[in-house]
């Protein structure tokens, strides 16, 4: 469904990682079997999303309960403890305000499940796209979305936690990203350079064709760059 615009943008941004799916139904594609994978976190769904399909239900995240929280999930009581004592421990080191709580994006879609899953191989529309890139990766996607654009108000980017861009994304309509919090960058391998991007399912095709077009160009500059360098050495 999504393997050649898939291959295409991988190919156009050489990443190292293919983009990932994520659909939040009510009922699960009879093809989609349910992860067998017992997970430290909501955002290891996504390196797992990289090799296969898969859905997880609210319980499959129970070990995650700001994860809980932002995907949408009603939370047991057991989780809701948890939560409470991870944000007195980050208000405690000054990482966090329990304020903020309060104010973090959560998924309002109803939904029983969540599918994940490498696009190439995703069976339905999927309502986020997510993709890990390397900062180069990322200008040129903010350049194609016309992100970087001094007439428009430029593009939205966030910390903690990583997981929040997928209720933004879906809530706005809009391309975001985080730069990847600690715990984040601890259960995904992130390294120093990665960011997490998320943009809406549907505008993933255009997208694409745009990611043609601005990769073309700044491929047509660079040459007069390289020029510009070497008439300079310094």
């Amino acid at each position: 469904m999504y393997q050649d615009l898939t291959d295409r943008f991988v190919a156009l941004l050489h990443l190292s990682h293919v983009p990932v799916g994520l659909s939040f139904v009510e009922q699960v594609p009879e093809s989609v079997q349910r992860t067998t994978k017992r997970v430290p976190s909501a955002c290891t769904f996504w390196r797992l999303g990289e090799q296969d399909v898969f859905y997880a239900l609210a319980e499959d995240h129970q070990e995650c309960p700001i994860g809980m929280m932002t995907m949408g999930f009603t939370m047991p009581e057991s989780a809701q403890q948890r939560a409470q004592a991870l944000v007195e421990t980050m208000a405690n080191v000054q990482y966090f305000s329990p304020s903020e709580v309060s104010a973090l994006p959560v998924v309002q879609k109803p939904h029983q499940a969540i599918v994940y899953g490498r696009l190439d191989r995703f069976p339905v529309e999927p309502d986020v796209v997510l993709c890990r890139l390397d900062t180069q990766q990322a200008m040129l996607i903010a350049e194609a979305q016309g992100q970087v654009n001094w007439l428009q108000s430029g593009q939205s980017a966030f910390g903690r936690p990583t997981c929040g861009v997928i209720p933004r994304t879906l809530k706005t309509g809009e391309a975001s990203m985080s730069f990847g919090c600690v715990g984040a960058r601890t259960y995904l391998d992130l390294t120093p350079s990665e960011v997490i991007l998320t943009m809406p399912g549907k505008e993933f095709a255009g997208l694409v064709e745009k990611v043609q077009t601005i990769v073309a160009a700044n491929q047509a500059l660079a040459p007069f760059h390289q020029q510009q360098k070497a008439t300079f050495p310094v």
